[in-house]
């Protein structure tokens, strides 16, 4: 017992004696949008394999996820970075879509990744979303068309930040990814920020600098290495440049949380973000002014609480 108490003591003042002073916030928390906008669904049961356009719980605004006007809508209500899901066609372009497959979400069928660019262009995007458990849908015949791909979005939105989770990750995806952002300019692949697969986060940062990159590997190493260290303001080389998002239960074993923690990922040219895109927004989970960042699939929720 003696011990742990002189081994407790012994922390302690290590503790006292090595800490550095409190830095202070430089920013408050950003706004990423999910998808552009999307409305409210249902995810009890959904897996990887999951349709989710049929499990809507209702219809809160005119907007079809990753499409142009739902971008260009999420930005007019105050995100300042959007999430897209981009697939690599047959034709090595790279599309802004979700799934797989078509046969949920659209009027066509097969693998996403074996059609060309444009093939998906003459889609209707909202064909296949329905109100779960009824044979309402709100959005059949209003998605013709809407397919975009990641060129246009940049073009579209020329000064925005964009967070890309890529869901085709095989080696020609990768090839075609890489080859189109060494087409950019260094300030353009600096607007991009990547999360997803390790082998597509190895590939990015084995050429670019400039986007901020996250996976479940990085994750690891950033926030153990953090829980460990962090006692002593040490932020590990692992977690900087980098867009760091969790869940909300996680953040009480994280040291300074949540204005610490923030103040010093911000001061190692890191963002972080509550991950929030299957649940209301809650206020009470809204650390914004502490500078910890709201990754939500409730943009309009978060504005109507907001603005009362």
């Amino acid at each position: 017992m003696k011990k742990w108490i002189v081994s407790g003591l012994f922390v302690v003042v290590l503790v006292v004696l090595f800490r550095q002073p409190d830095i202070e916030l430089s920013d408050k928390g950003r706004i990423i949008s999910y998808k552009g906008l999307v409305q409210p669904t249902s995810y009890v049961g959904v897996d990887n394999d999951s349709c989710t356009a049929n499990k809507l719980i209702s219809v809160e605004h005119p907007y079809i996820e990753n499409t142009l006007p739902a971008i260009a809508r999420a930005f007019e209500l105050g995100a300042d970075k959007i999430h897209l899901n981009v697939q690599v066609t047959a034709d090595n372009k790279l599309a802004i879509f979700h799934d797989w497959t078509l046969d949920c979400r659209t009027d066509g069928k097969g693998v996403t990744s074996k059609q060309s660019m444009d093939y998906l262009k003459t889609l209707d995007l909202g064909y296949g979303y329905r109100i779960a458990g009824s044979e309402l849908y709100p959005f059949r015949g209003k998605g013709l068309g809407l397919m975009t791909s990641l060129p246009e979005v940049m073009q579209h939105f020329p000064e925005k930040d964009f967070l890309i989770n890529m869901k085709t990750k095989q080696p020609r995806a990768i090839k075609v990814l890489v080859g189109y952002l060494a087409g950019l300019s260094a300030t353009e692949r600096g607007r991009l920020s990547f999360i997803g697969d390790q082998q597509i986060m190895d590939a990015v940062s084995e050429q670019f600098a400039e986007p901020r990159l996250y996976s479940q590997e990085i994750a690891k190493q950033c926030l153990l290495g953090y829980v460990l260290l962090g006692w002593s303001t040490y932020y590990p080389e692992s977690c900087r440049h980098k867009t760091i998002i969790l869940p909300e239960k996680y953040g009480k074993y994280l040291w300074g949380w949540p204005s610490q923690f923030a103040a010093r990922a911000q001061a190692n040219n890191s963002q972080v973000y509550l991950y929030q895109t299957s649940e209301p927004y809650r206020v009470n989970s809204d650390l914004r002014t502490k500078g910890i960042g709201l990754f939500t699939g409730d943009l309009p929720g978060l504005v109507k609480a907001t603005a009362d």
